[in-house]
């Protein structure tokens, strides 16, 4: 008669199960994102969502695997190129950000220590692909398109011809701009994966019962000496036009989006302490989202933090008799 299953048996089976559904999973996530037309890019910032699940109750070995899996159906699918975008940046964060967490370091060093990391490893692949001047030409390239594709939207809607003028005018300016904030918007999206990311996984195992991999987002707190980058990159801003103006403007938005964060985290906070209704909580998010004027708040609310301490986070003197 055969006996029964081990115990390691058992628990070796269930981790080739939830290596498969990881797999499977990630791979289906991520070649959506490709291939999807309209949201595609949003679904994709989903993709280490399964990694990190599995990665949570497995060592390094079976996660590699995992991300060397889902490498390989990128590249049958959709190329070398699509497995490079995959390793260099969700397949890293996949593997980097567990570990970083069993660390037990802060939220804000955790989320900034993987972002430079992705960031670092998605520079170095491009650079690798291209020379910097072909990757700024690219760039140029795609932003022309998309002013052109929404000039000729707006002439079809019937604008009059001077209003298209001044909207052509005003987007050459916009779309140097975005050209010139390029290393800023990468890293900030990188951030912005990371977190997002985070917050599900921690929503996730708060489902399931489990013990979060990580303390309370609500402390996110930024190390003081941080306000004198903004400073000093603020007054950077004044520089004339060139490469160093150029790195004032990109130091200065990484900066205001740090503290933005750190904003997001004090609105959570009293949110939580308010009991606020969770659709109530999801407008303010929304609006916080698509009003500029709100978002600039938060993220002031997030500088004024270092002095005002909103949350009482920082100890208080005792008082003596």
């Amino acid at each position: 008669m055969l006996g029964l299953p081990t115990t390691g048996a058992r628990a070796a089976g269930r981790q080739r199960a939830d290596l498969l559904r990881a797999w499977l999973s990630t791979s289906a996530i991520f070649l959506s994102g490709l291939l999807l037309p309209i949201g595609g890019p949003v679904l994709m910032l989903l993709t280490p969502q399964p990694g990190l699940r599995f990665g949570r109750r497995s060592t390094i070995g079976p996660l590699a695997l995992l991300v060397a899996l889902v490498a390989a159906t990128a590249g049958i699918a959709g190329g070398r190129e699509a497995a490079v975008a995959y390793l260099a940046s969700f397949g890293l964060l996949t593997l980097a950000l567990p570990g970083v967490l069993r660390r037990g370091w802060s939220i804000e060093v955790s989320v900034g220590l993987v972002t430079a990391i992705v960031t670092g490893a998605v520079v170095a692949a491009a650079l690798a692909a291209a020379s910097p001047a072909e990757l700024l030409a690219a760039l140029y390239g795609v932003l022309e398109q998309v002013r052109e594709d929404a000039l000729a939207i707006y002439g079809r809607a019937g604008l009059a011809p001077d209003v298209i003028h001044e909207l052509r005018d005003g987007s050459l300016k916009i779309v140097d701009t975005v050209a010139r904030l390029a290393p800023a918007l990468v890293m900030t999206t990188i951030a912005a994966a990371v977190l997002l990311n985070l917050v599900l996984l921690r929503w996730r195992q708060r489902v399931l019962g489990e013990v979060p991999a990580f303390g309370d987002l609500t402390r996110w707190k930024c190390p003081p000496e941080l306000v004198w980058a903004l400073i000093a990159s603020g007054y950077g801003l004044f520089l004339p036009a060139g490469p160093l103006q150029t790195l004032a403007l990109n130091v200065f938005a990484v900066v205001a989006v740090v503290y933005f964060f750190q904003g997001l985290a004090i609105a959570q906070f009293y949110l939580r302490w308010w009991q606020s209704p969770i659709w109530v909580s999801g407008l303010i998010y929304l609006f916080i989202a698509v009003e500029w004027l709100l978002a600039t708040g938060v993220a002031l609310v997030g500088v004024f933090d270092q002095w005002a301490d909103f949350r009482r986070l920082k100890p208080r003197p005792v008082e003596e008799d």
